[in-house]
């Protein structure tokens, strides 16, 4: 503007002619003077919108900085709503004003395995699963929140998904209306709980299972103060909750665990590891029992030990029972060992007095023999038959008698060397027989007494050899395998056999099967190998078909080297 102004009086004073006179120079300063005070005046004016236009554009600046915060705060506080949003629920839904979905989210297929175009334009009581329903009081409470469009929340109902599986899951609603105030229908949440569910009732058992086994558990702080039991602790200790509750198991305490005991369960304990053991304690009535316990420490999710876990099962009853048990062992041995001394005693004593009537009896015959008749002979001939078997039967009393009283100290045996001398020991009986006897190339070390193992072989392939029908020969297999921890051998024949009656009455003593007429024998020898076997810690028994023959087998545990 004033370089207009400034324009235009030049352009005057360019027009003017020259040589004016003095009015005219005065005229001219005056148009000057006024030019110059426009253009003064302009100025001025120019200057003053040229402020207030900045005043205007930093208040301008002003708003738009305000704006661009408050943006950044709404899109910040959006972002949080949202991420808050999808913390608390899987899937957003909408519905209409008749409650039917008009919307799910897009995780809602993801996180629930259904297409929610499937559930479009039907209502929640549409998809529920048959197979899993809710009590219906509850879908009667929810059609009432519904239809009094009130907000509800953490309604549960079962929904399946593609693969036919039943999901639990949660919705919350709240009611949207329009402007007018109109209902429109529902926008809501949803949350598969399933697994949640799952959790839960597996934590239901746990309890309960806890609540309901019959050992004791306790579980106690790092100082051992007790912070939980279950009821059969209370059960077995005769305390009440509130009476143990934040104390020191030492309550239980009796002076019959020894301190070691303790010693070596904090020792364990300190270093993280597990500990079993038994320990004597004193109910809240007084009465000691006994308990088989194992103690560990409990970890939480940082490896940091937290608390000791103690389950203790109540022996109290095995305890009593194992000390009368062994003191009916103790009273049979020294009752065994009485019969034993009594049944040697009385062979031993018993042999003299036999032989004087067997060798009385042998004069008289002798002597009168002259004058007998035919039943005085066959009289004499009973008597000292009796004499004869009594004897026999005296001398294999004895040697019952004698098993595991007088035997050599158990050590490392050959088999193959009993068994060899075994079969060398009957060479007479095999020969008058005609046995043959298959021996295995090799037998096992074990543990054990040889001469009783010979004497074992002995008698049962002496068995096998004697029990046999008349015109057969005998044909005698002696077995071996490896059973885990033990050797099972047999001796296997083709003898008579045995009825399966009396498999086991076999083995009793004094036990004969067979008639006396037919077979020789006192029926005392299989009750040798019984107690022989016994002796070793194995066990026997027989396996047969009767007119084909017999197996008898026993068990010897192995010889450890």
């Amino acid at each position: 503007m004033i370089a207009a102004i400034l324009a235009a009086g030049l352009a005057v004073l360019a027009a003017l002619p020259s040589g004016l006179p003095a009015w005219g120079l005065a005229l001219l300063a005056a148009a000057a003077a006024a030019i110059l005070w426009l253009a003064s005046r302009c100025g001025r004016d120019e200057a003053e919108e040229v402020q207030r236009l900045r005043t205007q554009m930093a208040s301008l600046r002003q708003e738009r900085d305000r704006l661009s915060l408050l943006s950044e705060v709404v899109k910040e506080s959006s972002e949080r709503y949202r991420e808050y949003s999808e913390a608390a629920a899987d899937w957003f839904w909408e519905s209409d004003s008749e409650q039917r979905f008009t919307f799910f989210s897009s995780s809602f297929d993801t996180v629930m395995n259904v297409s929610s175009d499937d559930l479009l334009g039907q209502r929640s009581w549409d998809i529920v699963s048959e197979r899993m329903e809710i009590d219906s009081d509850q879908w009667q409470a929810h059609i009432a929140d519904l239809t009094a469009q009130r907000p509800f929340r953490d309604f549960k109902y079962w929904l399946e998904d593609r693969s036919g599986r039943a999901r639990w899951i949660k919705v919350n609603g709240l009611p949207r209306f329009d402007d007018d105030g109109a209902f429109i229908g529902y926008r809501g949440t949803g949350t598969d709980i399933t697994a949640a569910v799952e959790n839960a009732h597996r934590m239901h058992m746990l309890n309960r299972a806890v609540e309901q086994s019959p050992v004791s558990i306790v579980i106690t702080d790092l100082k051992a103060d007790i912070q939980y039991v279950n009821g059969a602790f209370l059960k077995v200790t005769g305390y009440s909750m509130d009476e143990v509750i934040g104390r020191n198991p030492r309550i239980l305490r009796s002076d019959r665990t020894p301190s070691e005991t303790y010693n070596a369960m904090w020792a364990a304990l300190s270093m993280g590891e597990k500990w079993e053991g038994e320990l004597v304690n004193r109910r809240k009535n007084g009465e000691l029992y006994w308990e088989l316990a194992t103690i560990q420490p409990i970890q939480n999710i940082e490896g940091e030990i937290t608390n000791y876990l103690a389950v203790k099962t109540d022996i109290t009853e095995q305890k009593q029972a194992d000390a009368k048990l062994a003191e009916l062992v103790e009273e049979l041995r020294r009752s065994n060992e009485e019969l034993e001394q009594f049944a040697y005693v009385a062979s031993h004593d018993l042999r003299q007095p036999l032989r004087m009537i067997t060798a009385y009896l042998g004069l008289l015959e002798k002597k009168l023999g002259a004058n007998f008749d035919q039943d005085s002979r066959d009289f004499f001939g009973f008597a000292l038959d009796g004499a004869k078997r009594l004897d026999r039967m005296i001398v294999d009393l004895l040697e019952y008698s004698r098993i595991g009283r007088i035997g050599a100290p158990m050590a490392p045996v050959e088999l193959a060397g009993v068994v060899a001398d075994a079969v060398r020991h009957l060479d007479v009986a095999v020969a008058e027989s005609g046995a043959e006897i298959a021996v295995p190339e090799s037998l096992p070390m074990i543990s054990g007494d040889a001469n009783e193992l010979i004497r074992l072989f002995q008698n049962l392939i002496g068995n096998a050899i004697k029990y046999m029908p008349e015109g057969r020969a005998p044909r005698i297999e002696v077995l071996c395998r490896d059973a885990g921890g033990e050797w099972v051998l047999g001796v296997k024949d083709n003898g008579i056999g045995i009825p399966p009656d009396d498999l086991k009455r076999v083995f009793g003593i004094f036990q004969r099967l067979v008639a006396r007429e037919q077979y020789e024998g006192t029926g005392i020898g299989l009750a040798v190998c019984r107690k022989i076997v016994e002796r070793h810690g194995g066990r026997i028994w027989a396996e047969s078909e009767l007119g084909e023959g017999s197996t008898f087998l026993v068990a010897l545990p192995k010889h450890q080297s």
